[in-house]
């Protein structure tokens, strides 16, 4: 026998696999490709997820602690600068109180303050805090005409200011063009930081912002 030549026995180790034993090799790592990915993209989903809630706690707590150390007050969407020129937003001012310490990389997930509640002057302008809504994951709304909130699209593109961090009411006068609005994030829900400090995650559609200010269903009013 040739050398060269496979036997029987030795087929696999001296001349390889075959055409087809390859293409069953290529098709069984497709299917398991195709079976462990959807499965990895949606731990990975769920893990944001719950890192945008936990997230979203902290920020609810500090709320609160700033209006008990503030004699009630809410904390403004801005405040000047001490000592010299700009102003420092509302996610600043908890830090610097003292009260809030994001984790690092936290700012990924754009969590806004309701425009509505940062015009009222304390916490007992809020009739229901439970209920209302303060802070949520906000983006800029690239379908500001659709009347869904649950089919608002975020702009793919990078917003130029990369901290977006008031969302808007339809209570507000630039509700119709302004593109900041509260979005689903996390496979079809938002992170939801409600004014008494609770964070859950729910649609956006469910907050109200279809319904005007003075509605029961309108969570992002103060009444």
């Amino acid at each position: 026998m040739s050398p060269n030549q496979c036997t029987l026995r030795g087929r696999r180790a001296s001349c390889g696999f075959t055409l087809l034993e390859l293409l069953v090799i290529v098709l069984l790592i497709g299917l398991i490709a195709g079976l462990v990915l959807p499965s990895l993209a949606k731990a990975r989903q769920k893990a944001a997820a719950q890192e945008s809630l936990e997230y979203g706690r902290s920020i609810g707590e500090a709320f609160q602690e700033y209006a008990n150390k503030h004699d009630g007050a809410l904390v403004p969407v801005s405040a000047p600068k001490p000592g010299g020129p700009g102003e420092v937003p509302w996610i600043e001012l908890l830090k610097a109180d003292g009260d809030y310490s994001p984790k690092a990389g936290a700012m990924q997930f754009w969590i806004g303050y309701n425009r509505r509640l940062s015009q009222l002057r304390d916490m007992g302008s809020i009739c229901n805090p439970a209920m209302t809504v303060a802070f949520g994951d906000t983006g800029e709304i690239e379908n500001l005409g659709e009347t869904n909130p649950d089919n608002w699209r975020e702009s793919p593109r990078k917003p130029k200011n990369k901290k977006i961090l008031v969302f808007e009411t339809p209570s507000g006068k630039d509700w119709v063009t302004s593109p900041n609005r509260m979005v689903n994030r996390h496979r079809g829900r938002a992170s939801v930081v409600f004014a008494d400090g609770r964070s859950v995650l729910m649609p956006v559609s469910v907050i109200g912002f279809q319904y005007k200010a003075g509605h029961s269903r309108a969570l992002w009013d103060n009444k």
